[in-house]
C-alpha cells in the first residue's frame, strides 16, 4: 500500500513540474497579441513547450506587432478591459468546448464571472424581426433573467437588443458576445444599452482587441463562442438564409466536442402564420432541428439548468 501511495505521489509531482515548465513556456498575453496582429497564431493552441517557445521567439522578432500589442493592451486597462488568455484560470472553461478553434485571448468589459455560470441562455434572431418576434425574444429574456439566469446575445439590432432590454427590464444580469474590439460599439445606437448592460452587472466579451471593427466574417465567428456558454439555445425570429443559422450550425458542430458533457439543445419559437421573416424557424422546426416554443409559453430551468418548457 505504501508503495502504490509513494508511486501515486510521485506521478502527481511530476505531473506538476510538467505543468509548470509548460506554464513557464506559454506565450505571454502581448506575445499572443503580437502574434494574432501578425497574423501567424497557430490554429492549435496550447502547443507543446518547443513549440511555445517556437511561438515566443515570433513574437519578440516582431517588434512593431509587440510594441503595437503593448500600447493596445495599455489602452484596455485603462479602459476597465481584462484581457485573459487561454492558458489562465479566468478563461472561460466552457471555451474548451471549441476544441481548435477556441480564442486564444479573450477581451471582457464588466462582470466575467458571468461566462463561467452553469445557467446561460442564448437567445437569437434577426436583426430584421418583426413585432411577433421582437416581442417573442423580450418575453423569453424577461422570464430567464427574472428568475437570476444569465441571457446571452450579441448586441445587434433587433431579436437581440430586444433579448438583452428584456433581460435588463426584468432586473437581470445579461451577456453581450460581440465581434469588434471593445472601444467599438456595434451598432453604435446600442452603446446606451451596452452601458446599462455593464451597469448592472452584466459583461461584454470580444476575441478582438481595440481598433478592430465588425465584419461579416467576425460576425459569424462570434456566434461559436455563444453557443458553447449555453445548453439551450433559443431562436426568436430569422429567415432562412439568416447569420442566426450559424448559430445553429456553431452547436450541432461543437456538441460532438462536448469535454463535460454539455450538449447545447435548440429552440425556435412557432408562430401561428409563416412568412419569410420566421421562414429560419419553420425550417428548423419542420426538420426536427430544433424543439418549439409556443409564444406566451412558460420558460424555466430545472436543477440541471436545462430549458424545460411549461
Amino acid at each position: 500500500m505504501n508503495e502504490r501511495v509513494n508511486k501515486m505521489n510521485e506521478l502527481q509531482e511530476q505531473h506538476k513540474k510538467r505543468m509548470a515548465e509548460w506554464l513557464a513556456s506559454v506565450p505571454h498575453v502581448d506575445e499572443l497579441l503580437a502574434l494574432q496582429l501578425q497574423g501567424t497564431i497557430p490554429k492549435q493552441m496550447p502547443g507543446d513547450v518547443q513549440t511555445n517557445g517556437y511561438l515566443r521567439e515570433i513574437a519578440q522578432k516582431s517588434r512593431r506587432e509587440l510594441d503595437k500589442a503593448r500600447y493596445i493592451l495599455e489602452r484596455q486597462a485603462k479602459a476597465g478591459v481584462e484581457t485573459i488568455p487561454y492558458y489562465a484560470d479566468e478563461y472561460p472553461r466552457h471555451f474548451c468546448g471549441l476544441g481548435n478553434d477556441a480564442p486564444p485571448l479573450i477581451h471582457v468589459l464588466g462582470n466575467r464571472e458571468l461566462l463561467n455560470r452553469e445557467d446561460n441562455v442564448i437567445i437569437i434572431g434577426s436583426r430584421a424581426a418583426d413585432r411577433d418576434g421582437l416581442a417573442a425574444a423580450s418575453r423569453m429574456a424577461e422570464q430567464i433573467g427574472g428568475a437570476g439566469h444569465v441571457v446571452i446575445s450579441g448586441l445587434a439590432e433587433g431579436c437581440d437588443t430586444a433579448a438583452h432590454r428584456g433581460c435588463l427590464d426584468a432586473g437581470g444580469q445579461t451577456v453581450a458576445i460581440v465581434a469588434s474590439g471593445l472601444d467599438i460599439v456595434y451598432p453604435k445606437s446600442n452603446k446606451a444599452l451596452q452601458d446599462e448592460i455593464l451597469a448592472n452587472g452584466g459583461a461584454v466579451l470580444s476575441e478582438h482587441p481595440f481598433g478592430v471593427k465588425a465584419n461579416p466574417t467576425r460576425l459569424v465567428a462570434r456566434c461559436r463562442m455563444q453557443v458553447v456558454l449555453t445548453q439551450s439555445v433559443i431562436v426568436a425570429q430569422c429567415p432562412v438564409v439568416s447569420g442566426t443559422m450559424y448559430a445553429v450550425h456553431f452547436a450541432q458542430e461543437y456538441n460532438e466536442y462536448s469535454y463535460d458533457g454539455w450538449e447545447s439543445s435548440i429552440y425556435a419559437v412557432s408562430f401561428a402564420e409563416w412568412n419569410e421573416r420566421n421562414s429560419g424557424n419553420e425550417y428548423l422546426l419542420d426538420s426536427g432541428r430544433a424543439v418549439p416554443i409556443i409564444p406566451g409559453q412558460r420558460l424555466a430551468l430545472d436543477d440541471c439548468n436545462m430549458l424545460v418548457l411549461e
